[in-house]
């Protein structure tokens, strides 16, 4: 390929892992940026539906099913989505769910502008809306892999972290201002940032976002069933999976367990929506520090440290027992928790084939995160039959303490195993491993010769010779 024809990925693969940050190609960027502002109303949408369903009906139990339904419907998908996202071309599949995005965004904008009764319309939104995100991020996420060399999927994923948690920390209160100057704006700065989505990705160029032919033959042999089993096969990949499911179903209970606590200590519903920003902030924190460490190439050693991080962050929840405690306990779990994610989405990116990441991915992401609703759901049942919050905590203490001595008690076996794979070379090279002497069996003796030996393959006497000699 001539050096005009280059494209922004061949040229930034030559540069050195010591300038991973320069390394970056432009189509990363637009793809940051497109991806970012679709994140940003995707969020300012998500707080809004339910205010509005709350509005039109005056029903918690419809709101609360307007909320459901943005995130079942995605989750039970997860495993087609992969599939699809892995015969298709990636770039399509994103500019398709955003441009279905801004439709159904401008279709609830509509309707909420000149129907009486808009409610019916909210269900279907959020479902579609939840299921197109699931797929976009699916997409998204195995793309980067094609337009981002090896040495820089560090900083690309820490950027993409960080970039969730900002627009969550952002999301919430723009569509909570925004709903109320006007019911309909929420709405429309979803369509607007998911046409500005479709702008910046028809921006990246088609041919660093082609597979190989051999990947689409692959992907077209390969099952969900090979995808599972590369999943499990893979130690840290086999790892984080149970990791992260019975943290993600602990987690939720510590959630619900800190707006108990806020919602009896503090009369505001402002002081309490500001002390959920120490989640956005600790997250925001954790992706920025997390590429020096995951260049380390230390990952087993950092998913130690971060679980034992959140057994010492649950711990503090359950001696202080107190919010703002919680609340800051809270920044330190999203703040460990980024750097698990990037360690995560660095290694499928470098360690799965590229005909089967999406599935993979979406086996992970299906298996991970049906442990939220779980844990949603079960938080409420155990908060009603505990009499204190901090038997709750004392719950999610010793449910973290036992995934902390799990990943320890791994960790030194994997150790121990390492160790033995490298000491038994060298003991054999130093002979201190006994050892049966090898016989020489390219040469044989012949008793009829005076014990002078003769060549040959077999041990023994070689009978044309003897016949000869006679």
């Amino acid at each position: 390929m001539s050096r005009a024809g280059e494209t922004d990925g061949h040229r930034s693969r030559r540069t050195s892992g010591r300038h991973a940050e320069a390394a970056l190609p432009r189509n990363f960027s637009r793809l940051w940026l497109g991806s970012a502002a679709s994140h940003l109303g995707r969020m300012n949408a998500a707080i809004a539906l339910p205010l509005l369903a709350l509005s039109l009906t005056h029903s918690a139990v419809f709101a609360g099913w307007v909320a459901a339904a943005g995130t079942f419907p995605s989750l039970l998908l997860y495993l087609p989505a992969g599939v699809l996202v892995d015969r298709l071309d990636r770039r399509s599949v994103m500019i398709a769910c955003q441009s279905a995005r801004f439709a159904i965004a401008l279709v609830l904008v509509i309707g909420l502008l000149t129907m009486a009764d808009p409610a019916p319309l909210l269900l279907g939104a959020a479902a579609a809306d939840g299921t197109l995100a699931s797929l976009y991020n699916l997409a998204e996420a195995t793309l980067i892999r094609r337009i981002v060399p090896v040495d820089a999927l560090p900083d690309a994923m820490a950027r993409n972290e960080a970039r969730s948690h900002i627009a969550l920390l952002l999301g919430r209160p723009l569509g909570g201002f925004l709903y109320g100057c006007n019911r309909s704006y929420p709405f429309i700065v979803d369509a607007l940032t998911s046409l500005f989505s479709v702008f910046m990705i028809l921006k990246i160029q088609r041919g660093d976002t082609e597979s190989p032919r051999t990947a689409d033959k692959e992907a077209r042999e390969s099952n969900l069933r090979d995808c599972a089993r590369q999943l499990i096969r893979d130690p840290f990949l086999r790892m984080l999976l149970i990791v992260c499911s019975a943290t993600n179903f602990a987690f939720q209970i510590i959630f619900l367990m800190l707006i108990v606590q806020a919602e009896r200590t503090f009369e505001s519903s402002a002081v309490i929506g500001l002390l959920f920003t120490a989640s956005g902030l600790g997250g925001t924190l954790g992706a920025v520090a997390a590429p020096r460490l995951v260049r380390k190439r230390r990952k087993f050693l950092a998913i130690f440290v971060c679980v034992w991080g959140w057994a010492a962050a649950i711990a503090a929840v359950w001696v202080f027992d107190h919010p703002i405690a919680g609340f800051a306990a809270w920044g330190v779990i999203s703040l460990l928790g980024a750097h698990v994610n990037v360690a995560l989405t660095v290694h499928l990116a470098t360690h799965v084939p590229d005909a089967m990441l999406a599935r993979v991915t979406g086996i992970n992401n299906f298996v991970t995160g049906s442990a939220v609703p779980l844990g949603a759901s079960f938080s409420g049942y155990l908060l009603s039959m505990v009499s204190t919050p901090r038997s709750a905590s004392a719950t999610v203490l010793a449910l973290t303490l036992c995934v902390a001595l799990g990943v320890s008690v791994y960790g030194l076996h994997r150790r121990k195993t390492q160790l033995k794979r490298r000491v038994r070379p060298l003991l054999l090279r130093m002979y201190l491993v006994p050892h049966r002497p090898r016989r020489p069996l390219n040469a044989y003796h012949d008793p009829t010769d005076d014990g002078r030996p003769c060549d040959g393959i077999r041990g023994g006497v070689a009978e044309g010779d003897i016949v000869a000699r006679q």
